[in-house]
C-alpha cells in the first residue's frame, strides 16, 4: 500500500432520501463499512463540483504496487492474470428483425436447476465470452452464490458469422431485446430470478436498455463496470496522451477495423475499404461506419445520443456502477453527480485506481469488483433463491 487512506477509500454516491439503499449496502462488506467522519468538499474527486460523496466509507481498494499505474493494471488484467478457459454450451441466434445472428454462450460450471437465478453477461467493445473478465466474474458468481451466467455476444464477436447489415452499437438494441425475450420465455422460462451485467461499452448498452424498456424490464438489478459514462469526455480523454493514443485509441480502432473486415461488402455504402483502413481513431472509424450505419451524422452526434450520462435520472430499476477515477478509456470527467445523488434506484461507487475492467487488489490478485458486484445481486435472492440454485 503506497498511498493514503482517504486516496483508497471507496467513494460512494446514492440517494440518501432511499433507506433501501443503505440496506443493499450494509450486506456488502466489499462496498460498504461504517466510517464515522462527516463528508466535505475535500472528498470531491479532482475537485469537481457536487462529486462529493453521499457518505464516507470504511471500504478501500490498493492494487497490488506494481499495479498503480493503470496502464500495467488493464495489461495484468486483460493479459497476464491466467486464463480459465471455462466449457460453455452456445446456442446461435438469429434475430428475425434483420437476420442478424448473435449467440450465447452457457458457462457450464455444475449443474443447475430450471429455476436457478440467472446472470445475462454483456462483453466489452470487441470481446466475448472468452474474455478474462467476463468468465472470472462468472466463476465467482457461481462459487459464491450458486448464479448461472450466460453470455450475449454481438454480432461478428467471437466467432458470430456476419448475416445481416447492420452491426452492432451502444444504442443498437433490438439484439439485447431479442435475447432477454429467447431466454425468459422459452430457453429458462423457470427462472424467476435475473440479472444483467456489462461491461465497458456492454454497460452503455445495459443502460440504454435500462432506458427504453423501464419497469418492462424483466431484471431485478443490474451491474456496470467501466462505463464510458461521458462518450465525449471518453474520446477526449483518448487523445488526451500519446500513451492514451497509442494503446487504447489506435489500439480499439485496429481491434474494431479487424472485426468489421467480415462485413466485406456490406459497408461500402459508408465508406471505401482504403477509408476504413486508413481510420486511425476510434472516432475516425465511428465517423466513417457506425454513426451512419446507425443514422447519426457525426461520431459526435451517436456519442451524445449513446452516453449513459443523459440516463441515469430516468433508470427505474436498481443498478450499481463501478468505475476507477484512473480509467484512462472511461474517465470520470462528465459523470452526473447530482443525478446519482438524487435517484433512488442507483448507486454510483468509485475506487481511486482499478483502470479498465483491472480492479485487481492487492490482498488475493483477484477483482475486487467482481466481489463487490456478486455482492451487491446476491442482495436481490432470498434464501430460498440461494439454497435450491445448485442441482443436487
Amino acid at each position: 500500500m503506497f498511498s493514503s487512506r482517504d486516496k483508497a477509500e471507496i467513494k460512494l454516491y446514492f440517494d440518501s432520501n432511499n433507506k433501501e439503499n443503505q440496506k443493499i449496502l450494509d450486506q456488502c462488506p466489499h462496498l460498504y463499512q461504517q466510517y464515522d467522519k462527516d463528508v466535505t468538499i475535500n472528498d470531491r474527486i479532482n475537485n469537481i463540483e457536487d462529486s462529493e460523496p453521499t457518505i464516507r466509507n470504511g471500504v478501500t481498494f490498493y492494487p497490488p504496487y506494481y499495479l498503480y499505474n493503470s496502464h500495467f493494471m488493464n495489461y495484468y488484467g486483460s493479459y497476464k492474470i491466467p486464463k480459465l478457459n471455462l466449457k460453455i454450451r452456445r446456442e446461435l441466434l438469429v434475430n428475425p428483425i434483420d437476420g442478424g445472428t448473435i449467440s450465447l454462450d452457457f458457462f457450464e460450471l455444475g449443474e443447475f436447476k430450471e429455476d436457478t437465478p440467472t446472470i445475462v453477461i454483456n462483453h466489452g467493445l470487441t470481446g466475448g465470452s472468452h474474455e478474462r473478465y467476463v468468465q472470472y466474474f462468472a466463476q465467482r458468481a457461481y462459487r459464491e452464490k450458486g448464479f448461472r451466467s450466460v453470455v450475449f455476444n454481438y454480432r461478428g464477436c467471437a466467432g458470430n458469422p456476419i448475416t445481416a447489415d447492420r452491426a452492432y452499437s451502444a444504442v443498437q438494441l433490438d439484439d439485447l431485446k431479442f435475447i432477454t425475450e429467447y431466454l425468459t420465455k422459452t430457453a429458462l422460462p423457470l427462472v424467476k430470478k435475473w440479472f444483467l451485467v456489462g461491461f465497458s461499452l456492454g454497460s452503455a448498452i445495459l443502460v440504454n436498455y435500462m432506458a427504453d424498456v423501464g419497469k418492462d424490464s424483466p431484471y431485478s438489478a443490474h451491474v456496470s463496470i467501466s462505463n464510458p459514462m461521458n462518450m465525449v469526455e471518453c474520446t477526449k480523454n483518448l487523445s488526451s496522451t500519446y500513451i492514451n493514443n497509442l494503446l487504447y485509441n489506435k489500439g480499439l480502432a485496429n481491434n474494431l477495423k479487424r472485426l468489421f473486415r467480415k462485413f466485406d461488402g456490406r459497408l461500402d455504402k459508408y465508406a471505401t475499404k482504403e477509408q476504413i483502413m486508413s481510420a486511425q481513431t476510434i472516432a475516425d472509424f465511428d465517423n466513417l461506419i457506425t454513426s451512419k450505419m446507425f443514422g447519426f451524422e457525426t461520431a459526435h452526434d451517436y456519442y451524445l445520443a449513446a452516453s449513459s450520462s443523459k440516463s441515469i435520472h430516468n433508470l427505474v430499476k436498481p443498478i450499481l456502477f463501478i468505475n476507477a477515477i484512473d480509467d484512462p478509456i472511461a474517465p470520470t470527467s462528465g459523470f452526473p453527480w447530482k443525478d446519482f445523488k438524487s435517484n433512488p434506484n442507483t448507486i454510483l461507487c468509485v475506487s481511486r485506481w482499478g483502470g479498465h475492467l483491472g480492479f485487481i487488489s492487492y490482498e488475493d490478485h483477484m477483482s475486487w469488483s467482481d466481489k463487490a458486484a456478486v455482492e451487491y445481486l446476491s442482495t436481490f435472492l432470498d434464501n430460498e433463491d440461494y439454497n435450491n440454485s445448485k442441482a443436487e
